[in-house]
């Protein structure tokens, strides 16, 4: 280890101090070379993108970088193309994160000057390395994934050979849930609707729409009359869409109801595909009666339960989360770990068999029920057959690429001299 991070060390050194090194080839790729200063320049890259270990091996780099031109290479013969727009994207987005670590700018310029390199060098290796892994990818594709074909029976003999070297699958239970959302009731939508009606009155008595809009209006857009600029089909929820282009110029609506309450619109301005209008929006959220409400309901489960009723008819009968309401209220098989983050310390309070307190967290109410324990056990085949086939197929193209690479080498000619 001592001598791999001497060997860094003077390698990163003989392109940082001003001392001038000998230059020489360390490489042969083909007819392609790689000096001793196109190692060092990486490994200084490297060093100001954080990417730089005490185990860093300026061989292994090497040998990457050997890699790296093969595949550029092969990609060519192939005539393999890359999104370069893409590319140059994510490379400024990398550059940005690492200048972010730095407290300042200048700090950020100071530490590439320590390393003989400037913000156009780093950028050009952030491309160049995403360049060479979109290439990478595609000619791995190509030639090696594509290629690679595991059966239901090389899976079931790798999981029989290995079960009992897999993870153990925690003590778990069958969760149980219902879930009920606060929404505004009939009283909270009443109101709401007699204000937007009112609203409609004085626009039919010749109140201007922009001054109302100012006054009246629950939506942001009020600051500027209620004007939400231009807009095409598809960027507003449908009832809105639907009555806003169906509007002539200076024409306003009827009462629109959307998931957001209650509009009036006027259309101002036609320009192609696109049109700008106006609103007045009375918002329709949950009042604290709608949720003391909702409370009262899930309080009644609770007591409903605890008087001997079934969960799941509860469940079927009282919770909104609809897919689980039909499977008896159950909504899974977990070890604790996997408990919504939330309320496992309130799940695990509760005895397996009974319910839990009614608990809230942002206009939802839940009542959950641990109601059966299952030991812990060796997985399933079925439970991990996705990652037995993912591990099975990383193993089989690791090895095709190793095999696929060294014969490349021989073709190619490979030389180092490191």
């Amino acid at each position: 280890m001592k001598r791999l991070v001497l060997a860094l060390l003077l390698l990163i050194a003989g392109f940082t101090l001003n001392a001038e090194v000998v230059d020489k080839i360390v490489a042969k790729v083909g007819t392609d070379i790689i000096l001793l200063s196109d190692l060092q320049k990486q490994l200084a890259q490297m060093q100001s993108a954080k990417m730089l270990t005490p185990d860093t091996n300026p061989l292994d780099v090497l040998n990457e970088m050997v890699e790296q031109r093969l595949m550029i290479q092969k990609a060519k013969d192939m005539n393999i193309k890359i999104d370069e727009a893409k590319v140059k994207t994510m490379a400024e987005r990398y550059l940005k994160q690492i200048k972010s670590r730095y407290p300042t700018e200048q700090a950020f310029i100071v530490d590439l000057r320590k390393s003989k390199l400037t913000e156009s060098d780093l950028l050009k290796y952030y491309t160049d390395m995403l360049t060479e892994s979109a290439l990478t990818e595609q000619l791995v594709q190509k030639l090696i994934s594509s290629n690679i074909n595991i059966t239901e029976a090389e899976m079931v003999s790798f999981y029989t050979a290995t079960k009992d070297t897999l993870a153990v699958k925690p003590v778990s239970w069958s969760l149980g849930m219902v879930l009920r959302e606060v929404k505004a009731g009939g009283s909270t939508k009443s109101q709401k609707k007699a204000e937007i009606e009112a609203i409609m009155r004085r626009l039919k008595n010749g109140e201007n729409f922009a001054d109302l809009a100012k006054t009246e209006s629950d939506c942001p857009s009020k600051e500027a009359g209620g004007d939400l600029g231009f807009f095409k089909k598809g960027m507003m929820v449908k009832p809105f869409e639907d009555a806003a282009f169906a509007l002539r110029v200076g024409e306003y609506s009827g009462i629109v109801e959307t998931q957001f309450g209650y509009h009036i619109i006027q259309l101002e301005e036609n320009k192609g595909d696109e049109i700008r209008a106006r609103h007045i929006l009375k918002t329709v959220s949950a009042s604290e009666a709608d949720t003391t409400s909702e409370r009262a309901i899930m309080e009644s489960v609770r007591s409903r339960f605890m008087a001997g009723e079934s969960f799941a008819a509860l469940a079927a009968e009282f919770s909104q989360d609809t897919e689980s309401s039909q499977d008896g209220g159950i909504i899974g098989e977990y070890s604790q770990q996997d408990f919504p983050e939330l309320f496992a310390t309130q799940i695990m309070q509760t005895p397996v068999g009974q319910i839990s307190p009614v608990l809230e967290n942002e206009g939802l109410f839940y009542l959950f029920i641990r109601t059966m324990e299952m030991p812990s056990r060796i997985y399933t085949y079925d439970e991990v057959k996705e990652q037995l086939h993912q591990l099975m197929f990383n193993k089989k193209q690791a090895e095709a690429y190793q095999l696929w690479m060294s014969n490349l080498k021989r073709e190619s000619y490979v030389q180092l001299s490191l």
